[in-house]
């Protein structure tokens, strides 16, 4: 790569990175026994053993039986690393399209998919996520999801709106599941048990006055209610908890369709409303 070919940005560089362009492999001497993607693999299973926190340089020369500095002729930082593995956690293949169903079906089918990804690699919520999806896996994922809006009849600027609101509200609710169940076993409990001692506490602080709806939920046990288990689902695809508020989006995105196709002219209704 020449210096004009220098990527511009951060999120050229990890186009190019996720697609091999800067591949940092040796290429002279004995065939390495290393590659690139042995040391992204290595890191992806250390992170479902034990978390992304787990994840470092060093922690994964150590599972690979190799030096930390080795690793560094195959990725340039642990920056990269975690560029990497974003795309890894991707590489289930997304739902294919849906022939004769509706576009709907074709969605919820890319969102049970994204949740049963998801499920099969929990750490993945909490990469830093530097832009849209730009690796082969991630691509992937991104065609197929908008293959599927698309076909509602939106146009493409605004298929993407809803795709990046669906896959911000799979992925912070997925997040928020995560996060219960790890504060939840860190005190030794469930998570029913920490949402039945959070009911508990409200209902000695709480007082009818000030907070008369809060108050009507403790009375009728709704903060008692337990989120589901965020993640080891297995394939089943998503749990209740986190499929009736996304169902719910899509009523919207869905009202918001038909609004359009009555209008004749989705481009035009859409800036006339300002949506």
């Amino acid at each position: 790569m020449t210096a004009e070919q220098q990527p511009t940005n951060r999120m050229e560089r990890d186009t190019e990175l996720m697609w091999g362009l800067r591949q940092s492999e040796p290429r002279r001497g004995p065939k390495p026994r290393l590659s690139r993607d042995a040391v992204v693999a290595a890191a992806v299973a250390l992170a479902d053993a034990e978390g992304l926190e787990a994840v470092s340089m060093q922690g994964v020369a150590k599972e690979l039986g190799f030096t930390t500095m080795s690793l560094y002729r195959y990725v340039e930082s642990k920056e990269d690393l975690l560029v990497l593995m974003n795309d890894a956690a991707m590489d289930t293949a997304p739902p294919g399209p849906c022939g004769g169903r509706d576009w709907r079906a074709g969605v919820e089918a890319w969102v049970h998919g994204v949740l049963t990804m998801y499920g099969r690699h929990p750490w993945a919520v909490y990469l830093p996520q530097n832009g849209p999806p730009s690796g082969p896996n991630g691509l992937r994922w991104m065609e197929a999801g908008l293959r599927e809006i698309v076909r509602s009849g939106l146009d493409p600027r605004r298929s993407v709106q809803i795709l990046t609101m669906l896959s911000t509200t799979l992925r912070e609710m997925f997040r928020m599941n995560v996060d219960m169940e790890r504060a939840a076993r860190a005190a030794g409990a469930t998570v029913a048990d920490t949402m039945r001692g959070y009911a508990a506490g409200l209902g000695r602080a709480v007082t009818e006055e000030h907070f008369p709806t809060v108050a009507r939920l403790l009375r009728e046990d709704v903060l008692e209610d337990a989120p589901a288990e965020a993640h080891g689902r297995g394939p089943a695809g998503p749990t209740d908890e986190l499929d009736f508020p996304v169902r719910r989006l899509l009523d919207g995105v869905e009202v918001y369709v038909e609004r359009q196709r009555a209008a004749g002219d989705p481009d035009k209704a859409a800036r006339r409303s300002g949506g």
